[in-house]
């Protein structure tokens, strides 16, 4: 016997479909939202438009070649951006 639900999309019934690629109004919505922001990052970004990490990234090193956002702090796991307004004049000191 064959655990219920334990396969397949059955009984995954009312859950939307995942977005897979940058589409020019998602792009056009989180330039509008995320200047807004103090800070970005990848995470926060991917829980808020319900798409991956990955794509999340994506999207902020977009943003970031079109002007919208700076990267501010850069880690082997994950990058800070902040909204080029807010950007800080001098880069962030060592502690």
């Amino acid at each position: 016997m064959a655990k219920q639900g334990s396969r397949g999309q059955a009984g995954r019934g009312g859950e939307e479909e995942a977005i897979v690629e940058l589409t020019e109004s998602l792009v056009e919505q989180a330039r509008r939202e995320l200047s807004r922001e103090r800070w970005i990052t990848p995470y926060k970004v991917a829980s808020r438009y319900g798409i991956k990490v990955s794509l999340a990234k994506k999207l902020l090193k977009r943003l970031e070649e079109e002007g919208v956002l700076v990267l501010f702090s850069k880690s082997r796991r994950s990058s800070i951006y902040v909204p080029r307004e807010r950007a800080p004049v001098a880069p962030p000191r060592s502690i």
